[in-house]
């Protein structure tokens, strides 16, 4: 009897702490806990967020309250009030029975509300696996390129997105592309991106008009807000590289005979934004609009560097995720750790270097949470 009690005791156990760590309950804390207060907070009114009193500060977790209740399905807010209501009349009338009522409503809506957090959790894992096999499983680089890429996304489905698509005339156009957000809409915006450019690329080898073309495409089809950053680099059997960029993070060039490691940067303005769109670090050179003479002032933002890759030479495309990934201190991972770790494991594989910057970027930010999709794509010399 006293053994089998013990075995019930300890399944009982279990059943709440299999899978339990220190590092789930830092997340359940630092990040879910956090995330779901600034859900909320968006639903409060702006007057409501001042807690300079006490009475204020009551007010303000009233409006939270009250913002949690509308985030329920009317007939669940309905059977929420129910339990609150049963509960709190078993605590004044000591009454049992009125609160396990409680108990088993409270108990009921979280059952739903677990459900349809795994039927949407499941619909994005699919998601995800849809937009993962849209992306290269494997590259087939051309001939004296050795190429590797890398992506992880900071929700289910992300806007980061990288390709290699062969061209009429016998080179190859490496492509890394970030469109603006994360999350589903990013996702299906990039579907749509890349979609494009491969159709466009059927038709054009020259990537300054690749990226034109594809502005002329998105142009007024992004919602507000939305844009796209990207860089295209064009292989050619011989070493030659003629290199585009939208906006994007600028490239990490190392060259092993000049032993340092430089910034490939040519001007290029963000894709599918509106006359006044809005800028950031990533695209501080937009300065310009599109309309009837579109083309003609998006072309005059662009500019192409044009050089040759010699043996060993290293062509380091990424995202910004990368370089704004944060440690636990809120420290950024930095072009220049980037660019170093580059320069350091030039002498390996294109894998291998992806490898090892994994590694650097896994170790750097520990247990921190990932803010942003991180993409990268290795492109190296070969014999």
């Amino acid at each position: 009897m006293i053994k089998k009690t013990s075995r019930s005791i300890r399944d009982f156990y279990d059943v709440f702490t299999t899978g339990l760590s220190i590092k789930e309950i830092e997340r359940l804390v630092n990040v879910e806990a956090r995330g779901s207060y600034e859900f909320y907070l968006r639903s409060v009114k702006p007057e409501a967020q001042q807690k300079n009193s006490v009475k204020r500060f009551l007010v303000f977790c009233w409006n939270m309250f009250l913002a949690f209740l509308l985030k329920l399905t009317p007939a669940r807010r309905l059977f929420y009030a129910i339990a609150v209501f049963s509960l709190l009349y078993a605590w004044f009338q000591s009454d049992l029975s009125y609160a396990v009522l409680g108990v088993v409503i409270l108990n009921f809506l979280l059952a739903l509300e677990v459900a349809d957090k795994m039927i949407t959790k499941d619909e994005l894992e699919l998601a995800r696996e849809i937009q993962l096999s849209l992306l290269p499983g494997t590259l087939a680089p051309p001939g004296g390129y050795d190429l590797s890429a890398h992506s992880e996304v900071a929700k289910n489905v992300g806007g980061d997105y990288y390709d290699l698509i062969p061209l009429g005339d016998g080179s190859s156009l490496a492509v890394i592309g970030d469109v603006s957000g994360k999350g589903i809409s990013a996702a299906l915006y990039m579907v749509k991106v890349q979609t494009a450019l491969q159709l466009i690329a059927k038709d054009s080898s020259n990537p300054k008009e690749l990226l034109i073309r594809l502005n002329r495409h998105l142009y007024g089809q992004l919602k507000k807000n939305y844009f796209l950053t990207i860089a295209v680099v064009q292989l050619y059997p011989d070493g030659r590289f003629r290199y585009c960029r939208a906006g994007h993070t600028p490239a990490i060039f190392y060259q092993p005979l000049e032993r340092h490691w430089s910034r490939l940067q040519p001007g290029g303005a963000a894709l599918g934004l509106a006359p006044s769109g809005v800028q950031t670090e990533v695209m501080a050179d937009y300065a310009g609009a599109n309309g009837a003479n579109g083309d003609h002032h998006y072309e005059a933002m662009v500019d192409i560097h044009e050089g040759t890759m010699q043996t060993g030479d290293v062509l380091f495309l990424y995202t910004d995720g990368l370089i704004e990934g944060v440690n636990s201190d809120q420290q950024e991972f930095g072009e220049q750790r980037t660019g170093d770790i580059v320069a350091r494991n030039a002498h390996v594989s294109a894998e291998g270097i992806k490898t090892l910057m994994m590694q650097e970027l896994s170790g750097f930010r520990a247990n921190a949470e990932l803010r942003d999709d991180t993409t990268f794509f290795v492109i190296k010399r070969i014999p």
